[in-house]
């Protein structure tokens, strides 16, 4: 019996263990946080006033939010309403600690609320700027590699707006508007990174779907002919994510996507598919689309060449297999192309995390250009309003 042989039967045997075990932790969890809840209402209730509004807003975000991940992990939106439920329980908890006659409340307060944001803010800035340093030195300094660098400079101007904006420097009235309108806009930004960082983590935590019937590698680029150690990652969660399913009784088609860059003598798919079976995937199960240049077009062309394979995809569960910092873009992408899928990442070099993660959610960020950029305008509007009206005289009527 072979290594890969062995490895299958152990999966096997463990996996069933280990879904028994969710399955009894899950009530316990459930029914933990429910009490946990009605602690906090009951408490809320008995002081009501700001509290229990923002403990209402919160419990009522957090379900919904929930409700909608049960449904559909793959909205980012959901990591929008889930951050709203957190900023408001955290409203909460500072009204909480207003009430309380303790001066180490009050500093508690004052600290979570006034110093935490702009130091972390601060610490997260200059941490990313040190590392586009690092990427710059290992892989040349590119677009990609000064998104880093950029973003750290964008949080340390943010905090520098903020002081313009409540500091003791006494500043003209339209530098203040100014700095205003680039920290809220900053803070726009800011808000989506925390919630999409928190959430994609959390969906890369998510339970695969291992009896899934096609598993889908996406391409990311050759060297010549050659599998880069990115795209490798890629293939051998791949290689991984097709024994599970083997485990699980299921017997998975497995399609390579990836057309032919600029750069590369052959489409990416053939390498892919040839490392797969160098691997010790079978060639029979192993599908080719060539056509893609993109992830939507991963996808899209994904479902093409399933159906020219006599596959309907429309009836299909689907693993896509990406790198850990791609999940949840791609993840999003498989709800709008109409996939029934799971998304789960491959592990990338821990100095590059950063930078692509950030790459990754500028993307996010213009799947939702139009969302943003209204609310953006918005802000510029609101803030140009009061500066304007900050300058007019507004004569004050005594009886």
């Amino acid at each position: 019996m072979s290594d890969r042989q062995i490895e299958i039967e152990i999966a096997s045997e463990v996996r069933p263990v280990v879904a028994r075990a969710q399955q009894m932790i899950r009530p316990a969890l459930f029914a933990g946080v429910a009490v946990l809840v009605a602690l906090c209402v009951i408490e809320a209730l008995r002081e009501p006033g700001t509290a229990v509004g923002a403990l209402i807003l919160g419990v009522g975000l957090a379900v919904w939010g929930t409700l909608r991940i049960v449904r559909d992990p793959r909205r980012v939106s959901n990591a929008v309403i889930l951050l709203a439920a957190v900023a408001a329980l955290t409203v909460w908890v500072l009204v909480a600690f207003s009430r309380m006659q303790s001066e180490w409340a009050m500093l508690a307060g004052v600290a979570l609320c006034l110093v935490t944001p702009p130091v972390a803010l601060l610490v997260v800035g200059v941490g990313l700027l040190v590392n586009g340093v690092v990427v710059t030195r290992r892989e040349g300094v590119r677009i990609a590699t000064l998104t880093a660098p950029v973003v750290g400079v964008g949080l340390l101007a943010v905090v520098g707006a903020l002081y313009v904006t409540v500091g003791p420097v006494h500043l003209p009235i339209w530098v203040v508007g100014a700095a205003m309108a680039c920290l809220l806009l900053g803070l726009l930004v800011v808000v989506q990174l925390v919630a999409f960082t928190v959430y994609a983590v959390l969906y890369g935590r998510l339970a695969p779907d291992v009896d899934a019937n096609v598993i889908v590698a996406l391409g990311c680029g050759l060297a010549g002919d050659r599998v880069t150690p990115l795209l490798a990652s890629r293939l051998d969660r791949t290689v991984a994510a097709y024994d599970a399913a083997l485990a699980a009784g299921a017997n998975p088609t497995v399609v390579v996507s990836g057309g032919q860059g600029p750069g590369e003598t052959v489409p990416e798919a053939d390498a892919m598919a040839d490392y797969l079976v160098s691997a010790g995937l079978p060639d029979s199960v192993i599908v080719r689309e060539r056509c893609s240049r993109n992830t939507d077009q991963n996808l899209r062309l994904t479902r093409t060449a399933l159906r020219e394979h006599g596959l309907e995809p429309d009836d299909y569960r689907f693993t896509v297999v990406t790198s850990d910092f791609h999940v949840m873009r791609s993840a999003e992408l498989t709800r709008r192309v109409g996939m029934n899928a799971h998304v789960v990442g491959a592990r990338t070099a821990s100095y590059f995390v950063p930078t692509a993660f950030l790459r990754e959610f500028v993307g996010v960020l213009a799947m939702h250009r139009r969302g943003n950029l209204v609310v953006a305008w918005a802000i510029i509007a609101l803030v140009a309003v009061l500066t304007i009206v900050s300058y007019l005289p507004i004569a004050v009527v005594r009886d």
